[in-house]
């Protein structure tokens, strides 16, 4: 019977390998753009092939990167061979066991971070037993062992505190996040990722803007660090590694990519503090395995399961009574706020659970966390009155006007300002405003206006009756936003451990237009986002010395904001109603709607081997990108009126709209882009000797190009010698040429100097890594012609309607943005020139090399002491250029945005830092870098050089270069009562601090002539800002103190004391400028985050065990309220020479906020 049902057991698992096969052939045909249609239900067999599986006992998947080596050698340091080295995991009761080689030599590599025992034992050696050793997360630690002559039964037992924790294994510049860490250390909204710009090579300031939100550094594009907790759709911290750009960075969940497809250094999911068992940065990175990116890689390891059941449940709230106002006086200064506090108001809370399903065997993890906000403010507004609203509706059918207000109906209105008048309002004219009950009368209806008014008028002239008022409105916004991480580890058999992860974070944001249309019910928005991790890991023990691990996952974020809102009348167009305070939108939702699909595949197998002192790996690694975006915004036109009245009589001035224009309809464009990534890589760590370790490797990268599903998308090739009049535009296939020749060796050394007793180590590497081009340019090929084009049209051209059906984006073609096109260029032939996103068809990617030298020394007391030095070039960096100016313009297209991959930066720092590990109650970390980091351009997107003709004039310090920086962070548990178990230890103990200090000089800053100065160049298609073409005088003080910034500023008088403006005139290429970019520094920054903490213990009790308790946490960013300026903004005014706000801080930065946590913990 035994022997039938082992049969029968057989056929049912070859059953589910054959259905498992046939996903993942569907998977890579889905690859291939051969399974397009059935990518949902492809998706839904992988995983529920991997579920059954792991169920079934049959290993899918793989996990972790961590692994311990070492010497064993005895007390006259010969090496010991044979020896029996055992590893034993003090969460799961794992066991590995391995034999030292002829060389002494011993490895366990695929280790999860956490506490291990190891034990050895030799012939003729006492055993030896290393207690609670920590692995780190993702890191290859050294720990050499030595053994004492006697009988085996004898045993020395070792504690961690005696195992050095010097870096001797790598030249890797970078450090671990651990748990204790992430949840001590005070960080904005619980995001683990607020922590990474502590690790050593890294910079960061983790400043917060006046409203709490996160700010980037200067000049940065596209989305910052979070200002939505954890719960970001793409999270892209403020830092820098080794002086590289912000999207070089890269960011790993359990091994496999979470990366954003068109932003560089964003991650699509934030995991909670409690699903977070430690995040592992990489600076310099010299292992073959990392890649892709050639910034920082963030590598986070996610909680798992144990022998024991532990779990947590907090809350956290944040009130603005908690938070302090700016001490600042702003009379006197270039302010642009008020004094103010932070005033969010919400409330976070979750937990996690975890614990043995079958011990040593089968282990669960999950955890939840949610934020609840619900922020209805008032805010005041220049709207519509009643008697103009009801007159409007009136108008009756046919009126386009009148249909839209029947539609949209009035704002939410709290109460009306009647001591505005006509000045308040922007009126200088008695014969244009009169102040009347209820408002400003500004005019009345007149029927027989005619299309085209631009200006402000009267229409039938001034009646009485108000038109206009400023009222306070009722804003709603309200969020409710989730992240659920379940977690499932099975030991299969001894040498088979598979794990299933999942990151599912739904975000609902309901709230209300901007920009004039706030506050009316029928436009009230919902913006449903969802944001997905899965993660399927299986490591293989195929012997001792060989281990094979495979990862899959499949990263997703998506929203609908079509489906999301059927209330809205997406047949309702925007209608801008322009009078004297500005311009308002009157008509239909003036957001979106967007339709994002964004899916990234990600398949890693890494086979390890021990070959004597050779630690091997070889690996594979594969990414699948899938764009599905749709643009429906593209779909709903804009229309300019240029007052009431002619709003009033449906006769806008000029059209805004986006085209199919081959057709003239409106579009939603459907390009649906694709791109991979191949790379493959051999790494090999070599036990040269006890005391010296050499790293070895290589790693191969091919980045494919980019291209459309539905062959929609286009580039311009330019012609010979980069000319444009003989440009043809190429539609489908590839968008440039492949570029295959992405070879990156890495070598680096750790060596400890036997004369000074393995107290110190001398490390050094050496790397080249390579950079995906950045999607964000590269995907708005897809806005080409033949398949987009935008048009401003006016008079006759503009076609006026609603949608045929006004709950839906289904609206008339308007003949006018017809265009037909040349057979053989593929240009317009008629109608408006068009503008085209463009890049070469040789396309290199941008790469970076690393290097770095530092020495560590182990100092009495378990500190460890460093000093070393951080370097990096880079080359081939993207940059956009007006292409349009280089040479003889093509008069069939007046916009040329080509993305050049030709700028360089290099980075050179010594860091000094100083650390201790957390040993009896104490931990503590600081670095000190003096850096100088240079560059022609400093993110991937659009870094606006002001004379991009010659990049010779663009080098100087980096934008987010600072000369001076120093950070430090620590942990205390205070000497009260600590360690006791009494009462008096569970009660009066537990007491806790834990801060940041950050501080660092200031960014520098480019003086240039913006504004309406150089709107006249920018009429006659210049370049703008503009740099000043030479410097009178210096500065009359280089201080950068906040005193200064706040007065009278560097430069008194005004900035055309100091610099020359360009000549007036119109022209294409402006004069060389005379005055260098980023010349100048802004003010600097200092900010201590304090966090602490008050611990009751609980009475021992059977499930929950001895550690149960219950922490109070106050966390206090900014802690001494200090004023911190905000950076110069690139041709912000204080930047414009010619403005009387030169050289003036304009922003400053949050006061300090506070927040209040209660978590308990088992």
């Amino acid at each position: 019977m035994a022997a039938s049902a082992a049969r029968r057991l057989g056929v049912a698992l070859a059953a589910k390998r054959e259905i498992c096969v046939t996903s993942v052939l569907n998977l890579i045909l889905l690859w291939r753009g051969l399974a397009m249609n059935r990518t949902v239900v492809g998706f839904l067999r992988i995983v529920s092939c991997g579920l059954v599986m792991l169920w079934l006992t049959l290993p899918v998947n793989g996990q972790f990167k961590a692994a311990i080596q070492g010497t064993v050698k005895d007390a006259q340091g010969a090496v010991v061979g044979g020896a029996t080295v055992t590893l034993i995991s003090g969460e799961t009761n794992r066991q590995q066991q391995v034999t030292s080689s002829e060389e002494g030599f011993y490895r366990f590599d695929r280790l999860a971070p956490g506490p291990y025992t190891i034990t050895v034992e030799a012939s003729g050696f006492k055993k030896k037993v290393l207690e609670n050793v920590t692995v780190r997360a993702e890191e290859l630690q050294g720990i050499n062992i030595e053994l004492e002559p006697g009988q085996v039964t004898e045993t020395i037992t070792v504690t961690s505190e005696a195992v050095g924790q010097l870096q001797n294994e790598n030249a890797n510049i970078g450090g671990a996040i651990s748990t204790q860490e992430i949840r001590r250390l005070p960080q904005i909204g619980r995001d683990p990722y607020e922590l990474i710009r502590l690790a050593p090579g890294l910079f960061g300031l983790g400043a917060r803007s006046g409203t709490g939100g996160s700010v980037g550094l200067p000049n940065t594009v596209g989305p910052g660090g979070s200002s939505d907790q954890i719960f970001a759709t793409e999270n892209r911290p403020p830092v820098t590694a080794a002086g590289q750009r912000v999207e070089a960075n890269n960011f790993q969940i359990d091994g496999v990519s979470a990366m954003s497809q068109a932003w560089g250094g964003a991650a699509v999911v934030t995991p909670n503090q409690e699903s977070v068992k430690e995040v592992r940065v990489l600076a310099n990175n010299y292992s073959a395995e990392f890649g892709r990116n050639t910034g920082a890689q963030v590598l986070v390891v996610s909680e798992n399961g144990t022998n024991n059941f532990h779990g947590s449940m907090f809350f956290k709230r944040n009130a603005p009574g908690l938070n302090a106002r700016q001490g600042f006086v702003r009379a006197g200064t270039a302010i642009r706020e008020d004094p103010q506090r932070v005033n969010q108001i919400l409330s976070q809370w979750g937990g996690s659970a975890g614990g043995p399903i079958l011990k040593n065997k089968l282990f669960f993890f999950f955890s939840y966390e949610t934020v609840r906000r619900s922020n209805n403010r008032l805010e005041g507004f220049w709207i519509e009155t009643q008697q103009y609203f009801d007159a409007v509706k009136g108008l009756g059918s046919p009126s386009i006007a009148a249909a839209i207000f029947n539609f949209v109906g009035r704002s939410r209105i709290a109460s009306v300002d009647a001591s505005k008048d006509c000045a308040s309002a922007g009126f200088s004219n008695p014969a244009e405003c009169r102040q009347v009950t209820g408002g400003l009368d500004i005019g009345s209806i007149n029927r027989t206006a005619t299309r085209g008014a631009t200006q402000p008028g009267t229409g039938g002239g001034l009646d009485g009756i108000p038109d206009i008022q400023f009222a306070q409105l009722i804003i709603p916004d309200k969020t409710t936003a989730q992240q659920f991480n379940p977690r499932i580890d099975y030991q299969v058999t001894k040498d088979d451990l598979v794990a299933f992860s999942m990151y599912w974070v739904p975000n609902t944001r309901d709230f209300n237009d901007a920009w004039g249309n706030r506050a009316r019910p029928a436009l009230d928005f919902t913006s449903a986002r969802r944001n997905t991790v899965y993660t399927l890991l299986w490591t293989r023990t195929l012997s001792p010395s060989m281990i094979n691990e495979a990862r899959f996952n499949v990263t997703r974020w998506y929203f609908d904001e079509v489906a999301s809102n059927p209330n809205i009348g997406w047949g309702i167009p925007k209608t801008v109603v322009c009078f004297n305070p500005g311009c308002h939108n009157w008509g239909g939702s003036g957001i979106g709607p967007g339709v994002f699909f964004q899916t990234t595949y990600n398949f890693r197998d890494t086979l390890s081997k021990v070959v004597n002192a050779h630690g091997l790996k070889f690996g594979v690694d594969i990414i699948a990108e899938q764009n599905n975006d749709r643009a429906p915004w593209a779909g709903r036109p804009t229309y300019w009126f240029g007052n009431p009245w002619s709003f009033a009589n449906d006769a806008p001035h000029q059209q805004d709209a986006f085209f199919d224009p081959k057709t003239g309809a409106f579009t939603e464009l459907t390009a649906y882009a694709r791109s991979k990534y191949y790379a493959l890589f051999a790494q090999d760590d070599w036990k040269l000797r006890p005391n010296l370790t050499v790293n070895l490797g290589l790693r191969w990268e091919y980045f494919t190009p980019l291209r459309s599903a539905n062959n929609q998308i286009s580039n311009l090739v330019l012609g010979p010698n980069g000319d444009l009049l003989t440009a043809k535009l190429k539609v489908g296939g590839d968008l440039f040429k492949p570029d295959r020749n992405n070879f990156g060796p890495q070598i680096g050394f750790a060596w400890s100097p036997a004369r000074l007793a393995n107290k110190a180590v001398v490390r050094g590497g050496f790397g080249v890594g390579f950079n995906r081009l950045p999607g964000s340019r590269l995907l708005e090929s897809r806005f080409n012609p033949p398949f987009f084009a935008g048009f401003s049209l006016t008079g006759p051209q503009i076609r006026y309607s609603l949608g045929s059906d006004i709950k839906k984006l289904s609206y008339p073609a308007n003949p006018a943005a017809t265009l037909t096109f040349d057979p053989n260029s593929g240009l317009p032939l008629t109608g408006p020139p068009v503008g085209v996103n463009t890049t070469l068809q040789e396309v290199p990617n941008s790469y970076a090399y690393r290097y770095s030298l530092e020495a560590q020394y182990e100092l009495p007391g378990n500190w460890i002491a460093s000093l070393g030095y951080q370097g990096s070039a880079a080359h081939k960096l993207p940059r956009l250029v007006p292409y349009h100016l280089f040479v003889t313009p093509n008069p069939r297209i007046n916009r040329v945005s080509l993305m050049l991959t030709d700028a360089n930066s290099n980075f050179n720092a010594l860091l000094a830092g100083i650390s201790r590990r957390f040993i009896r109650g104490l931990l503590f970390n600081a670095e000190y870098r003096w850096s100088k980091s240079l560059d022609t351009c400093s993110n991937d997107h659009d870094c606006r050089q002001s004379y991009p003709f010659d990049q010779r004039t663009e080098y100087g310090p980096s934008d987010f270069d600072v000369r001076h920086a120093f950070k430090a962070f620590g942990v205390w548990e205070l000497p009260v009562f600590r360690g006791r178990k009494d009462w008096i230890g569970r009660l009066a103990g537990g007491w806790e601090l834990s801060g940041i200090l950050t501080a660092s000089s200031g960014f520098p800053w480019t003086p240039v002539v913006g504004g309406g100065s150089c709107g006249v160049v920018v009429a006659g298609g210049g370049v703008c800002p503009l740099r000043p073409i030479a410097q009178i005088q210096p500065p009359a003080t280089r201080s950068t103190s906040n005193d200064l910034f706040l007065r009278a500023g560097q430069f008194p008088g005004g900035g055309l004391r100091f610099f020359t403006p360009p000549p007036s005139g119109s022209f294409t290429v402006p004069p060389q400028p005379g005055v260098g970019r980023n010349i100048f520094r802004g003010p600097g920054y200092f900010s201590i985050d304090m966090t602490a903490v008050k611990r009751f213990g609980l009475p021992a009790i059977p499930f929950l065990g001895e550690n149960a308790g219950i922490e109070i946490r106050a966390n206090a960013y900014n802690l001494f309220n200090r004023l911190n300026l905000e950076p110069f903004r690139a041709n912000d005014d204080n930047t414009q020479i010619q403005h009387p706000d030169f050289g003036r801080a304009l922003h400053v930065l949050s006061g300090r906020v506070a927040e209040i946590q209660i978590r308990f913990s088992f």
